[in-house]
């Protein structure tokens, strides 16, 4: 399949030609193709493959959908088109409805569908069922409502670094100057820096969302026994929210699963703001240092770590 993210002029005319490079492999001509309706990308498309995979799920409308919402960073298409050759079959139709998709256009009608039926009995074990349900939702509810989504995806990486380009480009000017900025973002959030240290320094970079909506990103790496937060930034007007608080605790309990004793962070000395947030959560001031990175600037930063042995 075509991972390039583009726009096309008719997208059933690029599900027809997924349903021939089906026919090609024996399958059962079916494609299928997601588009994002604000643009017109392209965000997700698929084939049939049930034969080819011995997966009775790998219809056309389910491969796309997994696609896009890894493109897209979540399982919630809404705000999206599919279009496929041939009229869905309850299990894709489902899955349509479950992926909160906009629309779905089809092609030919399905006229087989109802051929085969299956008993359903329901009740068995219900109360251990339904506490299991219950404890899942009682537990997320504490958690808050902030969710990390990792970036994969060459289309994540670059929404990722527009995300931080846009941030920095408010916020640090008045500690570091313009020029400070544009270096720093060209050094290490840019697209081409981010996608190199996630290949050859094993950084991770996630996308913060609130209620499925990005409203910061950040990145982390192990190093030796502790976890170094290379960067946590939300936007302006989600800050305030305790968001970072939130985002801490995920990666404290990160880092706990992993087996590392502690989380640690650099933090410019005149970021006041940072430093009170990071303070308040319980980060303690390990040292500093000046660290000279070209055209002249450097980074002139206080060090911090946060023990997370003790889980709360």
């Amino acid at each position: 399949m075509n991972s390039d993210r583009t726009h096309t002029a008719d997208p059933m005319e690029r599900a027809l030609a997924l349903a021939d490079e089906a026919a090609r492999m024996g399958e059962v001509p079916v494609g299928a193709v997601i588009v994002r309706d604000s643009d017109g990308s392209v965000v997700g498309e698929g084939y049939n493959r049930r034969e080819t995979d011995r997966d009775p799920t790998a219809h056309a409308e389910i491969a796309a959908i997994r696609q896009a919402a890894q493109i897209l960073g979540g399982w919630r298409l809404s705000g999206c088109t599919m279009y496929v050759t041939l009229e869905p079959c309850p299990m894709c139709r489902g899955a349509a409805v479950n992926a909160r998709l906009d629309r779905v256009i089809y092609g030919a009608s399905d006229t087989s569908q109802g051929s085969f039926e299956v008993s359903f009995d329901g009740g068995y074990m219900a109360d251990r069922c339904k506490e299991t349900i219950k404890l899942f939702f009682k537990r997320r509810r504490k958690m808050g409502k902030i969710r990390l989504v990792e970036a994969k995806t060459d289309d994540q990486f670059r929404r990722i670094a527009a995300i931080a380009d846009e941030i920095w480009h408010d916020y640090f000017p008045l500690i570091i100057g313009e020029d400070q900025t544009d270096y720093m973002v060209y050094l290490f959030c840019s697209f081409d820096a981010m996608k190199e240290k996630a290949a050859t320094e094993d950084y991770i970079y996630y996308f913060i969302k609130a209620d499925g909506e990005d409203v910061g990103y950040t990145a982390i790496r192990t190093d030796g026994d502790r976890l170094f937060l290379s960067k946590l930034y939300l936007y302006k007007e989600h800050r305030g929210r305790k968001y970072a608080k939130e985002v801490m605790e995920i990666l404290s309990a990160y880092a706990r699963e992993h087996g590392l004793r502690a989380v640690w962070l650099t933090v410019n000395k005149h970021n006041d703001l940072a430093i009170a947030s990071y303070e308040a959560m319980g980060f303690v001031r390990i040292g500093e240092g000046k660290s000279f990175i070209g055209n002249g600037f450097y980074m002139d930063d206080y060090y911090y770590e946060l023990d997370v042995t003790k889980a709360e």
